[in-house]
């Protein structure tokens, strides 16, 4: 039920997907294969929809259903929305809540905007983007001015193909943070741990009993005197910022920086 209930949610689910939601593997595929046969969905281009009688179903539950989307770039869209709530679908403590169930359609300036949806993290909000290898320059631009306009929200996702594809300098708008996030499913996985990670068991291991958290805006512990420590587990435009800033501004001081190994080249 809650496939199928998530099929007319989202549009899509691939198929590879279908893992999300069974815990046994040989048992969703007899399931996929009876609900196929008495028409609750059907299979399209490595993806199941809704067939007639899952709209039937779905209607006596009180749910509405939209018409399948098959332009190209709008079905990506909404194939990698489906994508990224069938794999925190059974996570208790994400809730991902896409673009289209939130963005007032009435108004041009929302309803044009890139964002994909929102991830709720252990309690912390982050407005979400993806950029895809079909993505161009003009696109991640728009990211860019969509970002400039941000008023609501403080922490940013962007999901995107290839790092090296954006100027991570042009991505400050003077928010909490901005995080980078390669698009696979490892970031994604390292995104449930996002507020889980214990780093004063870190640092007391690297620096002992030395530091303690810190009241600066740039740096997670410090001294208070002359030590300062900065912790990095995706790329946070914002932080490097804000490291950058102080370091300009107190020529004499420097700050170590704590991250993960395959940030390690992008940060130095």
């Amino acid at each position: 039920m809650n496939l199928v209930k998530f099929i007319g949610r989202y549009q899509y689910l691939s198929i590879q997907d279908i893992e999300f939601f069974f815990k046994d593997t040989s048992y969703y595929k007899k399931r996929i294969t009876r609900l196929v046969k008495n028409n609750i969905v059907r299979r399209y281009k490595k993806h199941l929809i809704l067939a007639e009688n899952g709209k039937h179903f779905l209607k006596l539950l009180g749910q509405n259903t939209v018409r399948l989307r098959y332009q190209e770039k709008y079905a990506d869209r909404l194939k990698f929305i489906s994508h990224l709530a069938a794999f925190y679908n059974k996570e208790k403590f994400i809730n991902f809540t896409p673009s289209f169930e939130f963005k007032d359609k009435t108004i041009f300036t929302e309803s044009s905007r890139k964002y994909i949806g929102v991830l709720k993290i252990f309690g912390t909000s982050y407005l979400a983007y993806h950029i895809s290898e079909r993505h161009n320059a003009k696109y991640i631009n728009s990211i860019y001015y969509d970002l400039q306009k941000e008023t609501k929200h403080k922490n940013i996702i962007i999901l995107i193909d290839n790092i090296s594809r954006i100027n991570l300098k042009d991505f400050i708008f003077g928010l909490n943070s901005v995080l980078i996030c390669e698009d696979n499913d490892t970031s994604l996985e390292k995104l449930k741990y996002l507020q889980q990670i214990n780093w004063n068991k870190i640092i007391c291991k690297l620096y002992g009993n030395k530091v303690h958290l810190s009241e600066y805006n740039f740096c997670d512990y410090t001294d208070s005197k002359n030590k300062y420590i900065s912790t990095f587990n995706f790329i946070d435009t914002e932080k490097i910022n804000r490291i950058n800033i102080f370091i300009k501004n107190n020529v004499d001081k420097q700050v170590d920086v704590i991250c993960t190994q395959n940030i390690k080249k992008i940060l130095r």
